[in-house]
């Protein structure tokens, strides 16, 4: 856990992402304003809050010193620092002196105070004692806590209609993130035309959080590759998107999560293989305003009847391979949709099946040497007749008895070494709890994978629609 005390004010990593952030938020401030004290920064902030964002957090505190619309001014200010002096001196709003117990968040003991929605996010009123422990007026939280929270809008995002925290398990990503957020907030205030705080490019907070790892990948340098190995701090990130409201009637949160499994696939991607990664992406983008709209892998531009829809404007819509990343659904009808038309570099599939699938090497060695055997000095008669056989496997039992065929053909045709063995055929390609639709799919694609390779056109159409049934359940 960090800790840290810089000029006399402690900054502790919590696991709360409203307290966390708005540590750094301090943190960053102290190093840009080591001459000012604590109170001095509250007065900082609370000056932007009030007199350049005109009491706009609403969004975050529900009628407070600040956003309360009897406070607007010098008077909105007078009582902000009016408040955060006491909390600073063991004094309560009300002027009583605060009581000795733990904090509910730090975990540190000393004076704590009552914390609602007027000053902390996603709790409970007043006089809704039912949200706060043994029916109390508030949650108890240190000075140190309520502080920290008071300086979380500036290192923030506005998401669509809510609020994005982009919190990592590693510091180092998380600081980034913030640090930007504030650097971007006082250039703008140093502009004049700063309003409220950062809005994000994105409406979609599922977007956001892979342009927020790509943003890792492109700027703080902490992945690098060798093959399928990985080889780096990487291993281990996750992100995690806390996307918020705390206004009046309306407050929700939903938390949107890259584990790791994830984002170490998608940086490997983005590093590796990005033309492919991207050219692959790029075709799952989908806007309802432009429902005919079709990719053209040249200009790397989405086409209507009425316009050409360039990067920009496209990373906006909703990508249906993010989607079903983040839910972690499989990506094997996705993969087999794109194979058809589209070379996609097999290792891309292959590293998915390991590392987010959990899929055995070795399985994936015997679904290749199916696929060499389907192509490898085969007419294109005969591997069309191949794959239609496997595309049209209807169940478990009919998919093993066209790979058994293969084992067959194989033999006969006076192999040294055959297709699988019995051990591989039981632990390999139908182990207990296997997917037998997943294995078939990846044989197919192994194939066309190789016929793009060899460019080759055998045009076999997909019979199953699962693919499509998939994304409009989403």
């Amino acid at each position: 856990m960090r800790k840290e005390i810089v000029n006399n004010w402690e900054i502790q990593t919590t696991g709360d992402p409203f307290v966390d952030t708005g540590g750094i938020v301090i943190e960053y401030l102290i190093n840009k304003y080591p001459e000012k004290s604590i109170l001095q920064l509250i007065e900082l902030a609370t000056d932007i809050y009030i007199k350049q964002w005109n009491n706009n957090l609403h969004t975050f505190f529900l009628n407070s010193t600040i956003t309360h619309n009897s406070n607007k001014g010098q008077k909105g200010i007078n009582k902000t620092i009016t408040l955060y002096k006491g909390f600073l001196e063991g004094k309560e709003a009300d002027g009583r002196e605060a009581e000795d117990s733990f904090c509910r968040i730090t975990g540190k003991f000393g004076k704590v105070f009552n914390a609602t929605r007027d000053n902390h996010i996603m709790s409970g009123s007043g006089t809704l004692i039912n949200f706060h422990h043994g029916f109390e007026t508030g949650i108890k939280l240190s000075k140190e806590a309520l502080i920290s929270i008071l300086f979380l809008p500036l290192g923030v995002e506005q998401l669509g209609d809510k609020v994005a925290i982009l919190a990592s398990n590693n510091d180092d990503v998380s600081r980034f993130f913030i640090n930007k957020n504030i650097e971007n907030n006082f250039k703008d205030i140093a502009s004049g035309i700063s309003k409220a705080i950062q809005r994000s490019d994105f409406s979609n907070p599922t977007n956001a959080l892979f342009d927020y790892a790509s943003q890792c990948i492109e700027n703080i340098k902490i992945a690098t590759y060798d093959d399928e190995k990985e080889t780096s701090a990487t291993k281990g990130i996750t992100l995690n998107l806390f996307h918020f409201t705390n206004f009046s009637s309306q407050v929700t949160i939903s938390l949107y999560e890259l584990p790791s499994t994830v984002f170490g696939f998608y940086t490997y991607c983005y590093t590796k293989y990005k033309t492919e990664w991207l050219n692959f992406i790029y075709h799952f983008y989908n806007s309802s305003k432009f429902k005919n709209a079709t990719y053209d892998n040249i200009t790397s531009k989405w086409t209507s009847s009425k316009e050409i829809i360039d990067y920009q404007t496209f990373r906006m819509w909703k990508n249906q391979v993010y989607e079903m990343l983040i839910r972690g659904q499989p990506l094997h009808k996705v993969f087999l949709k794109h194979s058809q038309k589209h070379k996609l570099n097999f290792k891309i599939v292959e590293l998915y099946q390991i590392n987010i699938q959990k899929m055995d090497k070795r399985t994936l060695l015997k679904i290749k040497d199916l696929a060499n055997f389907i192509v490898d000095k085969r007419s294109d008669d005969e591997i069309k007749k191949s794959m239609t056989r496997l595309n049209g496997a209807k169940s478990s039992h009919e998919l093993r008895f066209i790979l058994l065929k293969f084992l067959g053909a194989n033999y006969i045709e006076g192999k040294e070494k055959p297709l699988f063995t019995i051990e591989e055929y039981a632990d390999y390609l139908f182990p207990d709890g296997s997917n037998w639709r997943e294995i078939r799919d990846l044989v197919l694609i192994a194939v066309y994978q190789k016929l793009h390779e060899a460019n080759k056109i055998v045009g076999v159409e997909l019979i199953e629609n699962v693919f499509d049934n998939q994304i409009n359940e989403n």
